[in-house]
């Protein structure tokens, strides 16, 4: 009986231990922290795994400034809040996968305003500076002789600093870009009668290349009343406004001065002193509004050379009516004879063609009076010239006539430019020499 309430009580005993030491278990396991996001609880944890799971979030943090080379702060609000619950606890691995999920990430930027409306995110106010001198850059590239006197934008231009997701920020080339060239902007334009792709490009700044791009819809440049046409258009942010300082290199003509010379007959002149430009520096002050000119003043000129006049002596002696009665080759210097007089093709040819390139100045073979300069059939462009000795000249096929109807000519003055009108076959002048209205070999004089 005695051992019997001896083993009771030791059962008790032990059953009392146990159940205490099952108590003190759960009052440990019991202890955690909970963490929320934005408020929202995502899980339960035990004490041990806080610090594995703080430096895991400050990895992801120092990961991202990593990537975005810049400083970085969570989007999201974490909070940790230590409790006690007999709840099962999730594991540190899904916590970690819950908050790749949940975490974003934002960074402070230095928004820019034009005029009060928000534009580029920048990574410093420091970077605006270089922004201006970019864009200084750009309205001076690959321009030589050209100094940039005043730059201004003629915006009010602020900063904003607030939190952005970091790809908004921009590099300061990028800014400078959308600044001076803006972003698209899509317009809608209803096609009218008589419209075409020309004149609706023409009408906004486009090209037909660019309104095509932008309407694959259409098939062969074709279009029709009522079609409804995409415009992609840009504008820049902001008006710059610029004065440049251009130096340029400007030719100065020479004047011609004509001298009386009575030793020549009036048809001929002969350059005593050959004229030669001359040359000057000139500074000019070019006002431009977004890279297109408004003004331009003349701020001062240094001469380089100075022009050289070229003189020419004009004859003053009236031409004689009658000609010397010895003739000259009616072209200056060449040309090739490409039919005789005589025989040909079954019939006479009373002349000899000579041939040269179209253009050729044909001159007078002796001096006297113009008594045709006309278009005559199958001559062509046809110069007859009486040289009052009973001896007269023809020359055909001209492409232009340089003389007139009762002109009086010298000895070897230009009448007309070698062609190829009225029956002609090539290049070539048709050159007569008559004696009292009879032809005869011009080949005889030469």
């Amino acid at each position: 009986m005695g051992i019997a309430k001896i083993s009771a009580k030791k059962f008790i005993m032990a059953s009392l231990a146990l159940v205490l030491m099952i108590v003190g278990y759960l009052y440990v396991y019991s202890f955690g922290y909970v963490l929320a996001v934005d408020g929202e609880e995502i899980g339960f944890l035990p004490k041990s795994s806080l610090q594995e799971l703080t430096e895991f979030i400050a990895d992801m943090k120092d990961n991202a400034q990593e990537a975005f080379q810049m400083e970085v702060v969570f989007n999201e609000q974490l909070e940790f809040t230590a409790c006690r619950r007999l709840e099962k606890k999730q594991a540190l691995d899904t916590i970690k996968d819950e908050l790749r999920q949940r975490l974003s990430y934002s960074t402070y930027g230095y928004i820019l305003t034009v005029n009060g409306t928000e534009t580029v995110a920048l990574h410093s106010e420091e970077d605006y500076t270089e922004v201006m001198q970019i864009m200084k850059d750009t309205y001076l590239k690959d321009k030589e002789d050209t100094t940039l006197r005043d730059f201004t934008i003629q915006a009010e231009i602020d900063f904003i600093r607030r939190p952005v997701a970091p790809d908004e920020i921009v590099s300061v080339e990028d800014a400078a870009n959308i600044l001076l060239a803006g972003l698209p902007r899509q317009q809608t334009h209803l096609v009218a009668r008589g419209e075409s792709l020309w004149s609706i490009s023409q009408a906004n700044n486009m090209t037909v290349e660019e309104l095509e791009a932008a309407n694959p819809q259409i098939k062969n440049r074709q279009i029709k009343p009522n079609d409804e046409l995409k415009l992609v258009k840009t504008e820049p942010l902001v008006d710059v406004l610029t004065v440049e300082e251009v130096k340029v290199t400007e030719r100065i003509p020479f004047r011609t001065i004509y001298v009386n010379d009575n030793s020549m007959y009036t048809a001929q002149t002969k350059v005593k002193t050959a004229g030669r430009t001359g040359e000057k520096e000139v500074i000019y002050h070019v006002t431009k509004e977004n890279g297109v000119e408004t003004a331009r003043v003349k701020a001062g000129e240094n001469i380089i050379r100075e022009p050289v006049n070229k003189i020419v002596a004009k004859g003053t002696k009236p031409a004689p009516k009658t000609g010397t009665g010895h003739f000259i080759w009616p072209l200056a210097s060449g040309g090739t004879i490409t039919s005789h007089f005589g025989p040909r093709w079954g019939k006479m040819h009373y002349a000899v063609d000579i041939a040269a390139a179209a253009g050729t100045p044909i001159r007078a073979a002796d001096g006297g009076v113009v008594k045709t300069s006309a278009y005559k059939g199958s001559y062509g462009n046809l110069v007859v010239i009486d040289h009052g000795n009973g001896y007269s000249t023809y020359y055909a096929h001209n492409s232009r006539l340089l003389v007139s109807v009762g002109e009086r000519v010298v000895q070897g003055q230009t009448i007309a430019l070698m062609g190829s009108t009225g029956n002609s076959t090539g290049s070539h002048v048709h050159f007569e020499i008559r004696k009292n209205g009879t032809p005869i070999n011009p080949l005889n004089f030469f």
